[in-house]
């Protein structure tokens, strides 16, 4: 049995190498399984021939153990305007927090970037904990804001934080689905995406604050720089290391190989029994 042991121990290396993989690849984004529709993008202020009735989201979670749960909070759009995830343990907490407060809501501000346009609504994405005091996360937990344009087709763009009334973009990735994008935050607050050029259409166009009937208060972000600036507004692009996606190449390897070995280790198996079986007189 000794083939089948070896199998079994290859096995087990692949799978471990593929968790020491995922642990070293930055946070991946949302899996989206089946047929997911695109509806229509829904506005806080419309545009001229826009869909209204964007509305924000909160949830309110345990800490266990003093340590942050694991936060997944979307808008109820499919797919989602807005969301924000982190592993168990990625928020920085307070000595005695009880619960995280996690919300996402629509707002409306005056500010636009001075080399491009705000596409959709501006999202105040806020982590709190039950005293009302603003949280962060370490870069390297890979807590991640999903942001989506108002078109679906939209291959490029930068998720960016409104900073002391400045937009400082963010490393930005595509999801791949919906017009949808992904950046790795630290600190929270006003988050929009940034196209480049100037809005044109309802789609592109941001709305107002004077339409707005409940304008919100300015920026109350923290002074935290995010966790990196962004390349130029194109957007895009892998964020994992050399080294990274090297141990990913080598987990799928390693699993292949363990899955050839065990295939051989059985057929000699057989082989070996039926050579050993008694012949009958």
């Amino acid at each position: 049995m000794r083939a089948g042991g070896d199998a079994r121990f290859v096995i087990c290396a692949g799978f471990l190498v593929v968790v020491i993989a995922r642990l070293m690849l930055p946070s991946a984004p949302p899996l989206y399984d089946g047929v997911v529709p695109i509806e229509p993008y829904q506005w806080l202020v419309p545009p001229a021939g826009a869909l209204g009735g964007a509305a924000g989201t909160a949830a309110t979670l345990k800490v266990l153990g003093g340590r942050s749960p694991l936060v997944a909070v979307t808008t109820a759009e499919s797919p989602p305007q807005a969301q924000i995830f982190a592993e168990p343990g990625a928020i920085t907490l307070p000595a005695g927090a009880a619960t995280l407060k996690v919300s996402i809501e629509p707002v409306v501000l005056g500010t636009a970037p001075p080399d491009g346009h705000l596409d959709g609504n501006v999202y105040r994405i806020l982590v709190t904990d039950d005293r009302g005091t603003l949280l962060s996360a370490p870069p390297a937990a890979g807590v991640s804001v999903v942001l989506r344009a108002t078109d679906p087709t939209t291959a490029q763009a930068t998720i960016a934080l409104l900073q002391n009334g400045a937009w400082e973009r963010l490393a930005t990735s595509t999801t791949g689905l919906g017009g949808t994008f992904i950046a790795v935050v630290s600190t929270f607050g006003e988050f929009a995406i940034i196209l480049p050029g100037p809005a044109s259409g309802a789609a592109g166009s941001a709305p107002s604050p004077a339409s707005s009937l409940h304008a919100s208060p300015p920026s109350t972000s923290p002074g935290e720089q995010p966790v990196a600036p962004s390349p130029p507004s194109s957007g895009g692009g892998d964020d994992a290391g050399p080294a990274g996606w090297l141990l990913a190449g080598l987990a799928v390897f390693v699993l292949v190989a363990a899955l050839i070995r065990s295939r051989l280790g059985a057929r000699r198996e057989r082989t070996r029994y039926r050579g050993a079986r008694p012949t009958r007189k």
